[in-house]
């Protein structure tokens, strides 16, 4: 019943700024940016490829949410948005299990809900409805089919949601929203255990990730920050050209070729660290196998 993870969205507290660390790390241009006055916020909307978007969104004052969220987490991912077909049989089904929906827009025709992140380990969600229009995705304004400028990611991938009970976390996203995982793995190098669960439309996918050793990097942002988003990943097309070009910007990475027991996975990654992306954990990944077009939700997923 989710077709696309679409855009992911992140609190910050200079549109501008923000902006231009995504245009030099990533090769990200806004298309499109508005006035949610309403919400408290303003926002720019980025093209990362294929139809996927990042939304900077900075609060217009400190007594709305998105003020508060930042007094309380610091700039961080703070909304997946979903596309959904199927918006009605999902949201009387939502409502079926007395999932905590925040609030629901309508506007243009188009129509949206909000999910409480206690409903959905700690992430906070929007479900917009598939537009029946030219536009494929209005919430990246008018004219962003027709830009010619092409960011250094191929498209948004995948987003890590960091739980505590990997069991109970999948069988929760299974019996909302009727994702299965097609890959489970303990990823030793990050003391993870990981269930990966491909979204409707077969080309983005929800990462669910329970830490394994109380002395990792996760196991910390668990006890610090509680259940939530954790790491969002981008589908690059070259990993040393990208290795390259971050290491003249001068910004904190890891390579997956530095690092021990990251063999034979079928993809190159990098990984930035939060506070070089303003307190979002990034991995650009790319794929080296020909049969396979995303080795982490495992073999036979795509068949």
């Amino acid at each position: 019943m989710l077709e696309r993870l679409r855009q992911v969205a992140f609190m910050v507290r200079d549109l501008e700024e923000g902006h231009e660390l995504y245009r030099s790390a990533l090769g990200m241009e806004s298309c499109f940016s508005e006035d949610l006055s309403q919400h408290g916020l303003k926002n720019m909307v980025l093209p990362a490829g294929n139809g996927t978007f990042v939304e900077l969104l900075q609060p217009t004052s400190a007594d709305t949410s998105g003020g508060r969220f930042l007094e309380r987490r610091g700039e961080a991912p703070y909304l997946l948005i979903f596309e959904s077909n199927k918006y009605d049989q999902l949201i009387t089904h939502l409502r079926s299990l007395d999932v905590r929906i925040t609030g629901e827009t309508e506007e243009g025709g188009q129509r949206s809900a909000f999910i409480h992140p206690s409903a959905a380990n700690g992430a906070f969600l929007e479900i917009i409805e598939s537009p029946q229009t030219g536009n494929p995705w209005p919430a990246a304004g008018p004219n962003w089919q027709r830009i010619d400028h092409q960011p250094k990611t191929r498209q948004l991938r995948q987003v890590a949601i960091l739980v505590k009970d990997l069991d109970e976390a999948i069988r929760k996203w299974g019996e909302m929203f009727g994702l299965k995982a097609t890959s489970r793995f303990e990823a030793s190098f990050t003391k993870l255990e990981i269930a990966v669960l491909p979204l409707a439309g077969g080309d983005t996918f929800i990462e669910l990730a329970q830490p394994t050793g109380e002395d990792a990097p996760s196991s910390r942002f668990l006890e610090k920050y509680g259940e939530g988003i954790y790491l969002i990943i981008y589908e690059i097309d070259d990993s040393l050209a990208v290795d390259a070009e971050l290491k003249e910007l001068g910004i904190r990475y890891t390579s997956s070729r530095q690092t021990e027991n990251y063999v034979n996975l079928g993809f190159n990654s990098i990984w930035l660290h939060p506070s070089a992306m303003k307190g979002a954990f990034t991995q650009l990944s790319q794929v080296l196998v020909s049969d396979n077009p995303w080795p982490p939700a495992g073999d036979s997923w795509y068949k």
